[in-house]
């Protein structure tokens, strides 16, 4: 009954800590694409998507599409941002316990933002 408790606890701790990951993800997105639909450069946009998640080590953001100078709102930006997300307590071990594999192996979070040029 323990491992099991343990399994549901631990998952509950992994899972918030996740979705906490997830929402400051979108938020960086946001932040980033708006400098892309106003026309900012890479650097800028990085600069503001990893000032955009301080509680997140190692954001990437790659800039799909930005707006030249002169763009109308028919082109629009976008900014795809990713953060490798691992687990900190022992979920994947209690999981083998149970003959499951890979439930504690780091996954990849991903956000997208696409706003309209200005």
């Amino acid at each position: 009954m323990l491992p099991v408790l343990l399994l549901i606890v631990f998952g509950i701790i992994d899972f918030g800590r996740a979705l906490n990951a997830q929402i400051s993800l979108t938020g960086a997105a946001r932040e980033g694409v708006r400098l892309a639909a106003l026309g900012y450069g890479n650097a800028a946009i990085q600069a503001r998507v990893a000032a955009a998640a301080p509680s997140l080590s190692g954001v990437t953001a790659t800039v799909v599409a930005s707006c030249p100078q002169g763009a109308g709102p028919a082109a629009d930006a976008q900014v795809d941002v990713s953060y490798q997300f691992s687990f900190i307590t022992p979920i994947g071990a209690i999981a083998g316990f149970f003959g499951g594999s890979g439930l504690g192996a780091p996954i990849v979070l991903t956000a997208q933002g696409v706003e309209p040029c200005e």
